[in-house]
């Protein structure tokens, strides 16, 4: 590694530091109209036209130098190196993270909904029902403004989920400042522990050091567990089941699979492709695995439907399909769905064969299949990304977790003009392309991390 390298590293947290420092001289001159969004315990940047379009762009200046720097360190680009050790990333992906904490401002409401999930269960209300309007708490009504001072949309995660909720309103002490603070630890702390759980993952793989850091310094994936989402909580739990098949304890790992959805429901995708994979490797330990899977998801629909059931429901009855600045909403609901089951199909032929790239085209399919792919869903992705050899697809795939940013665009400015909308639709989305000629060219089968 040439000594510039490793030293670009340190650029990554140095970018969320000036970052913060720009944003908070930003904040200085803070128009009188936004007082009440300022005076809350955490500012979300929501629809703040100009103002909102200066945070945006610090916002993305932070993501630009950070990722240079990345790419520097690892030769991205040109001659690839091993990349830095496990305890540098995680000192350097935690220093990043007090760096993102150090911003006086978020972009994502998210955190205010978790701590009133918490704060109801814990007042003995159930959070899959909406709040009624008689109803006030600190909690509540701080939710209630940031979704725009009616209400905030009932709880949709796993009861598990809502529990871990619950403990940081308990550890805030009932007060909402520390309650937002102590999910956010919660978040940095989950997604410290997934890199060293893929660390062992990933053992014996000559790529490891480098996806390690592909992963941890990832800057999109830094921001999105700064700003506490709880999307790193399943990862803490797929990465430990994974963890668990590297381990040879199969039905465990089918177990965790499994009991996934108790955090996230979208945690139920994962189990079926392992199994899928592991017949195709003709592997004596799927059918095992299989059934502890089963037992898991069987218990888990237990405690999440008769919670859910009203929710879903709601929605049903009451929402409305309305694809935003994604795939869908560029070219068609009916367009898109035929290149995503094309891409889905391709994926599952490849699994099926025992060709462990396809889950790359799995990830790809489920990323365009995504009616508004927040930039935090770029988690959900991002593991797929840094899970194989480093190749063409997957860092297609893992500069499209990068460019989902572009949608706290909106988020930051308010309503934009149509044109510019798509624009940026496509933008976000123009990573993706290089994954094409990457598929083309394929002749010989990928290994799965957890191929010997």
């Amino acid at each position: 590694m040439q000594i510039s390298r490793p030293f670009a590293l340190a650029g990554v947290p140095l970018a969320f530091a000036a970052g913060a420092v720009a944003s908070r001289i930003v904040l200085r001159a803070a128009p009188h109209r936004w007082t009440v969004d300022l005076s809350q315990p955490l500012v979300v940047v929501t629809a703040w036209r100009g103002y909102g379009l200066d945070f945006f762009v610090i916002f993305a200046l932070t993501l630009v130098l950070a990722t240079l720097a990345l790419g520097i360190a690892l030769g991205l680009g040109r001659e690839r190196v091993a990349g830095p050790t496990l305890t540098a990333s995680l000192v350097l992906a935690a220093s990043a993270l007090i760096a993102a904490f150090s911003w006086p401002v978020v972009f994502s409401s998210d955190v205010y909904a978790y701590a009133a999930y918490g704060d109801l269960t814990l007042h003995g209300h159930n959070p899959y029902q909406a709040v009624s309007i008689g109803y006030h708490d600190a909690f509540v009504d701080a939710a209630r403004w940031q979704w725009g001072g009616g209400s905030f949309p009932p709880c949709v995660y796993g009861p598990a989920f809502v529990g871990i909720a619950a403990i940081g309103v308990l550890a805030g002490l009932d007060r909402i400042g520390p309650s937002l603070w102590i999910m956010r630890i919660i978040a940095a702390v989950a997604f410290l522990g997934s890199v060293a759980l893929l660390n062992e993952i990933l053992r014996g793989k000559r790529y490891r050091r480098f996806s390690i850091a592909a992963y941890a310094l990832n800057p999109v994936a830094l921001w999105s567990t700064a700003e506490g989402h709880n999307d790193v909580l399943l990862l803490l739990a797929i990465f430990g089941a994974f963890a668990a098949l590297r381990l040879k304890n199969v039905r465990g790992a089918g177990t965790i699979f499994g009991l996934a959805p108790l955090l996230k429901i979208i945690g139920i995708a994962a189990g079926p492709l392992v199994f899928l994979w592991l017949r195709a490797k003709r592997n004596a330990e799927a059918w095992p695995f299989a059934k502890a899977l089963l037992v898991g998801l069987v218990v888990a629909a237990a405690l999440i439907l008769p919670l859910q059931l009203q929710t879903l429901g709601s929605l049903a009855t009451h929402g409305r399909y309305e694809p935003q600045f994604s795939f869908q909403s560029l070219v068609g609901i009916v367009p898109a769905f035929v290149v995503v089951v094309a891409a889905a199909a391709t994926g599952l032929r490849a699994l099926a064969r025992g060709d462990g790239s396809g889950v790359l085209w799995l990830a790809i399919a489920g990323w365009l299949a995504l009616p508004n792919p927040y930039p935090w869903y770029a988690l959900w992705i991002l593991p797929f990304a840094v899970a194989f050899p480093p190749s063409r697809a997957s860092f297609a795939l893992w500069l499209a977790t990068i460019f989902a940013a572009l949608r706290y665009l909106p988020e930051t400015f308010g309503n934009m003009p149509h044109l510019v909308t798509e624009i940026v639709t496509l933008v976000a989305l123009a990573p993706l392309i290089f994954a094409i000629p990457a598929r083309v060219s394929e002749r010989e089968p990928v290994k799965a991390p957890l191929d010997s």
